[in-house]
């Protein structure tokens, strides 16, 4: 059968400019339960605890995963040697590979754990030209039977490794905590530089969806070089963290809030140097907690949209509409009727009497030129919770009273927030800070990664890390600690 790894975990990549070892935190797991701890034994200190999944399924259901960092010329020797153990006696496997769909594999290597450290290295040749990030070294986990747990990486055989490793100094140390919020518990990871502290802090903020930590990887890394920390979590109800998943402003806002109050509880960090990064959605909540907060230090949106209550969402409909090729006149009745759909849901109307409003939307949305089953799937994304409360969400205000350093950051082939509008609107809520700078890259799209064609999210697993681009990412690491510094 052949091994599968999920979309998301696809789209991890680590960065050719690191050193030829990875820290252990840079493992990704997926299919069950880890951890962040810290053990003297491994090089660096840290690793990355794997719980067995809660069930045993395919050897690949569950497993580990870090992207091969460089490319590789055919016929060109691959290997990754790397620190293993496992809480009892057992047996799994470790292998280099490709995507999906065709999996191919480089190299293969049975493991046999023992509860005591040993590196293990993985190697073959490659078939034919790689590029960076198409390969992973994964292990799998599917069917282990008690905790396994993972070090650092080096990406060079074992004759190799001694010296990498004996030379290898991590820039920062991951630490796993908990955060009290509103009925719920969030489970993240504080990322503190090497070094006496305390620290100024980054939170980063995800994005729309039941998005857990990950995705801010790079901008991390650059952080914790400058010397600061950063804090990721997982949503509520997502991941580790408790209570119940729900995508409302509110409870986000709460959330982020309650993450800044954490950070600044902490010893090791500098409470009255707090900055907040966020992605999409994390775009709109982080002004939200700014514009409440005088004390924050800086703020960061990354293709954030800009706007008030449903005006704002209206707009957001019109300009994806016409970024789709739609003519604009010819948008309109479609927007309407979203519209009527989106104020009937806040108005409590039963689904009854909202149903003659879904099929119109369906109506007008196929009269623009797209299928019956795009139109509903069109329905889909747009009737949701989040939508209904739209009249919440006041990013532009919430712009316009952050007194804090503000860099909003857009993409010109973002098919979700269209660059030019967003960063005009942006631009005008900002006009009143001094220390505000808006910025668009042409050719990059809502996931800030080099290499976008079409900017559609199709893109992304073939593309790198989200937020990924070297520029975005220096962009955002010298905004941040020129603000915090």
């Amino acid at each position: 059968m052949k091994a599968s790894i999920p979309l998301a975990i696809a789209a991890f990549i680590a960065s050719p400019a690191h050193a030829q070892v990875e820290d252990a935190g840079r493992w990704v797991i997926y299919g069950t339960i880890s951890t962040h701890e810290r053990d003297a034994g491994v090089p660096g200190g840290a690793i990355r605890a794997a719980q067995p999944p809660a069930t045993h399924a395919e050897p690949w259901t569950s497993g580990a995963v870090l992207k091969l960092p460089q490319a590789i010329a055919a016929g060109e020797t691959v290997a990754a040697t790397f620190w293993a153990r496992a809480a009892k006696p057992m047996r799994t496997t470790a292998a280099i590979q490709g995507p999906e769909p065709s999996y191919t594999r480089v190299a293969s290597t049975d493991l046999a754990l023992t509860p005591q450290w040993q590196r293990f290295t993985v190697a073959g040749t490659a078939p034919a030209a790689l590029a960076a990030g198409s390969q992973a070294l994964v292990v799998t986990l599917g069917q282990v039977d008690s905790a396994v747990m993972l070090g650092p990486v080096a990406w060079v055989p074992a004759s190799g490794a001694a010296k990498a490793f004996a030379a290898y100094r991590p820039a920062a140390v991951p630490v796993d905590l908990t955060i009290p919020s509103k009925a719920a518990t969030l489970a993240g990871t504080l990322h503190l530089p090497v070094g006496c502290g305390p620290f100024p802090v980054a939170i980063v903020l995800q994005g729309h969806g039941p998005n857990g930590r990950g995705g801010f990887d790079e901008v991390i890394a650059r952080l914790n070089r400058d010397g600061i920390a950063a804090l990721e979590y997982d949503k509520r109800g997502i991941g580790q963290s408790t209570g119940t998943y729900v995508e409302d402003i509110g409870l986000l806002t709460a959330d982020a809030q309650a993450a800044v109050a954490a950070m600044r509880a902490r010893p090791d960090i500098d409470g009255s140097h707090v900055a907040l990064i966020g992605h999409s959605q994390g775009g709109v909540v982080a002004p939200a907690v700014a514009a409440a907060d005088p004390s924050i230090g800086a703020v960061v949106t990354l293709g954030g949209s800009v706007g008030d209550g449903f005006p704002m969402l209206a707009n957001a409909l019109r300009q994806q509409m016409i970024a789709a090729r739609r003519p604009p006149a010819a948008v309109e009745p479609a927007v309407e009727a979203a519209m009527a759909l989106l104020k009937a849901r806040a108005a409590g109307r039963s689904d009854a009497s909202v149903t003659p409003l879904r099929t119109a939307l369906v109506d007008r949305i196929e009269a623009l030129g797209f299928t019956r089953p795009e139109a509903e799937e069109g329905l889909k994304r747009i009737d949701t919770p989040e939508a209904w409360s739209a009249d919440k969400v006041h990013s532009a205000r919430d712009l316009a009273a952050t007194k804090a350093p503000v860099l909003a950051v857009y993409g010109g082939k973002d098919p979700l927030v269209i660059a030019a509008p967003e960063a005009a609107a942006a631009r005008t809520a900002l006009a009143a800070n001094p220390k505000a700078k808006v910025v668009v890259f042409d050719d990059l799209s809502h996931w800030f990664q080099d290499g976008a064609v079409t900017g559609d999210e199709k893109e992304v697993e073939k593309l790198g890390p989200n937020i990924g681009s070297p520029r975005v990412v220096a962009l955002v690491g010298d905004f941040v600690a020129g603000a915090l510094k």
